[in-house]
Protein backbone atom coordinates (compact mmCIF):
# COMPACT_ATOMS: atom_id res chain seq x y z
CA UNK A 1 0.00 0.00 0.00
CA UNK A 2 1.06 3.31 -1.23
CA UNK A 3 1.44 6.20 1.63
CA UNK A 4 -0.99 9.01 0.77
CA UNK A 5 1.21 11.44 1.98
CA UNK A 6 3.32 10.48 -0.68
CA UNK A 7 1.04 11.13 -3.41
CA UNK A 8 2.94 13.31 -6.24
CA UNK A 9 -0.59 14.00 -8.00
CA UNK A 10 -1.94 17.61 -8.85
CA UNK A 11 -5.42 16.97 -7.83
CA UNK A 12 -7.65 19.37 -10.03
CA UNK A 13 -10.17 21.62 -8.69
CA UNK A 14 -10.93 22.45 -5.07
CA UNK A 15 -13.01 18.70 -4.40
CA UNK A 16 -10.12 16.86 -5.65
CA UNK A 17 -7.83 18.86 -3.54
CA UNK A 18 -10.09 18.52 -0.42
CA UNK A 19 -10.63 14.71 -1.05
CA UNK A 20 -6.72 14.07 -1.56
CA UNK A 21 -6.11 16.52 1.83
CA UNK A 22 -8.51 14.71 3.66
CA UNK A 23 -6.68 11.37 2.59
CA UNK A 24 -3.42 12.39 3.36
CA UNK A 25 -4.54 14.12 6.98
CA UNK A 26 -6.20 11.05 7.62
CA UNK A 27 -2.78 8.77 7.34
CA UNK A 28 -1.10 10.83 9.64
CA UNK A 29 -1.04 9.76 13.40
CA UNK A 30 -2.25 11.36 16.48
CA UNK A 31 1.11 12.47 17.31
CA UNK A 32 1.70 13.66 13.73
CA UNK A 33 -1.44 15.51 13.64
CA UNK A 34 -0.87 17.54 17.20
CA UNK A 35 2.86 18.16 15.51
CA UNK A 36 1.54 20.06 12.76
CA UNK A 37 -0.74 21.55 14.88
CA UNK A 38 1.51 23.00 17.45
CA UNK A 39 3.60 23.78 14.02
CA UNK A 40 0.83 26.02 12.36
CA UNK A 41 0.31 27.79 15.90
CA UNK A 42 4.13 28.67 16.25
CA UNK A 43 3.94 30.10 12.62
CA UNK A 44 0.50 32.12 13.39
CA UNK A 45 2.62 33.66 16.52
CA UNK A 46 5.54 34.48 14.34
CA UNK A 47 3.08 36.06 11.90
CA UNK A 48 1.49 37.99 14.53
CA UNK A 49 4.84 39.82 15.45
CA UNK A 50 5.78 40.50 12.15
CA UNK A 51 5.84 44.17 10.97
CA UNK A 52 2.94 44.77 8.43
CA UNK A 53 0.77 42.02 9.34
CA UNK A 54 -3.23 42.24 9.56
CA UNK A 55 -4.36 42.21 12.80
CA UNK A 56 -8.05 42.53 13.24
CA UNK A 57 -8.88 44.81 15.66
CA UNK A 58 -12.73 46.20 16.77
CA UNK A 59 -13.64 46.31 12.16
CA UNK A 60 -14.19 43.41 10.25
CA UNK A 61 -11.55 42.86 7.94
CA UNK A 62 -12.40 44.38 4.41
CA UNK A 63 -14.62 46.90 6.28
CA UNK A 64 -13.48 50.31 5.76
CA UNK A 65 -12.38 52.29 8.95
CA UNK A 66 -15.81 54.65 8.57
CA UNK A 67 -17.80 51.47 8.47
CA UNK A 68 -16.32 50.05 11.64
CA UNK A 69 -18.28 47.99 14.11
Amino acid sequence: MTDPRDERVWEQGWDGHAAAQARRTAALTWAQKLDWLEQAHARVLRMQTQPGTVREGPQAPGTPPDEAV
